[in-house]
């Protein structure tokens, strides 16, 4: 009987002790957890979540890839950002949908993390700069906490970060690059994504033509900010853009606003980030109320879609 109590007092020390030590406050030197390398490529990655984590409120479904989708649309269908998107599934190298690719969307909008243990939680609040309660650990098995600490090789631990940012940290190079461009532009207005850029079937002449830019359809008289802090260079009349503003931005980048209804900015204006510099309109080569919008760097087009996520 003494013998007893003694095992089960050991035990109650050892549980409560593993308790203390997953959740102290106290965070290891490095709290995250390797994930590209533990995991090795996206279906490995994938498999592991379908198998092995699962949050109390926070739902992961598999989507497919179907002909004509993109990542845009899958996130606008779950009501989730292109944001949440890029923060769960870190695979990603840039933003092309593949038809079969699967993308892990998750009920709500926020980002995965992987830590070695759940002590990590209070570091990464920090590092998202949100409140600890808005931080979700996967569901543990049983006395997880009592007998981790015998595992020579842990399995990370799944973490979602509710209304988080994704951080480049967590990206692969490729797309870390093209996230921090992103960062240097906003959106000139908000609307329906009615074209994308490239090659595309001319609504007017009804033939295969290179689409320069992207088109964003809004009604008639809508607001046209800059989508970044530059000198505007051109206004006016500008053939089959109808009426636009061009500016010129650092770094080699210019932008233009196509289609406008009327214009506001003038010839050498400095304009700030989402200054509002004219209206939606269907001036030009147009069929419809939208803006076209295209985006060079040092003369050479770039795709809109590079920095307006």
């Amino acid at each position: 009987m003494y013998k007893k109590i003694i095992l089960f007092l050991i035990l109650a020390v050892g549980l409560i002790s593993g308790v203390f030590y997953s959740f102290s406050d106290k965070p290891e030197r490095d709290i995250t957890f390797d994930t590209r390398s533990h995991f090795e490529n996206e279906e490995n990655y994938i498999s592991y979540l379908q198998n092995n984590v699962e949050f109390e409120s926070v739902k992961l479904e598999y989507v497919k890839i179907e002909q004509g989708d993109n990542f845009w649309k899958v996130a606008r269908d779950n009501r989730v950002d292109i944001n949440t998107l890029i923060g769960v599934n870190i695979f990603w190298e840039d933003l092309n949908a593949r038809v079969s690719q699967v993308v892990i969307v998750p009920s709500e909008p926020g980002t995965i993390e992987f830590v070695n243990d759940s002590s990590g939680i209070n570091r990464l609040a920090e590092l998202h700069g949100v409140p600890i309660e808005d931080i979700e650990i996967q569901k543990l098995p049983f006395l997880y906490s009592l007998y981790s600490g015998f595992i020579k090789e842990k399995q990370p631990i799944a973490v979602f970060v509710k209304d988080a940012r994704p951080r480049t940290d967590n990206m692969t190079a490729k797309l870390a690059g093209k996230f921090k461009v992103r960062q240097m532009f906003r959106s000139p207005l908000g609307g329906r994504l009615s074209s994308f850029f490239g090659n595309r079937k001319h609504p007017i002449f009804s033939r295969r033509k290179f689409h320069n830019g992207l088109d964003i359809a809004a009604p008639h008289g809508t607001f046209i900010g800059a989508a970044r802090e530059g000198v505007v260079i051109s206004t006016g009349w500008n053939g089959g853009y109808g009426k636009a503003v061009i500016i010129q931005h650092d770094n080699g980048y210019k932008t233009m606003y196509g289609h406008m209804s009327s214009i506001f900015a003038k010839h050498g204006d400095r304009v700030r980030a989402g200054k509002i510099i004219g209206r939606v309109g269907s001036t030009g080569l147009s069929t419809g109320p939208h803006l076209h919008f295209t985006l060079w760097k040092n003369g050479r087009l770039l795709n809109p879609m590079d920095v307006l996520w």
